[in-house]
């Protein structure tokens, strides 16, 4: 089920992307780098998704033990992941594909808020899987 809402999701921004193509707003180009962001991150988020699986199961196994600093440790790692793979999810549900709709002015507003919003959703996704690359 998680697989198929992951693809659906990824499906469904690439659509968005592909349909925005060749738009004749004044904005084009900054959309196209909003999209850049997303679509250089967005096969991260498969991988977040095993990470944070397997480190759920190293938890339940760690919970036995008397290592309280690993325990700990991977539950924040276990945390971040899980953070950015809902804000990735997040951004995508709510990323208006009707942008091109509102005034220029708004445009550029919208366009310009969306490109720092996914900035962080990327840094967010890189710094979890660094640290779920680098947790032993």
């Amino acid at each position: 089920m998680k697989k198929t809402l992951l693809l659906l999701a990824f499906l469904s921004a690439c659509q968005v992307s592909e349909t925005k193509k060749g738009n004749n707003s004044p904005h084009q180009k900054l959309f196209d780098e909003v999209m850049a962001i997303h679509d250089e991150v967005m096969p991260s988020h498969h991988i977040i998704a095993k990470y944070r699986d397997t480190l759920s199961k190293e938890l339940q196994e760690l919970e036995k033990e008397k290592d309280t600093a690993k325990l700990n440790r991977y539950k924040q790692i276990h945390q971040e992941l899980d953070y950015a793979y809902k804000a990735m999810d997040l951004w995508m549900r709510e990323f208006d594909e009707n942008w091109d709709k509102k005034s220029p002015d708004e445009q550029k507003a919208y366009l310009e808020k969306e490109k720092e919003k996914i900035t962080k959703v990327s840094e967010k996704m890189k710094k979890s899987l660094e640290m779920a690359k680098n947790r032993k």
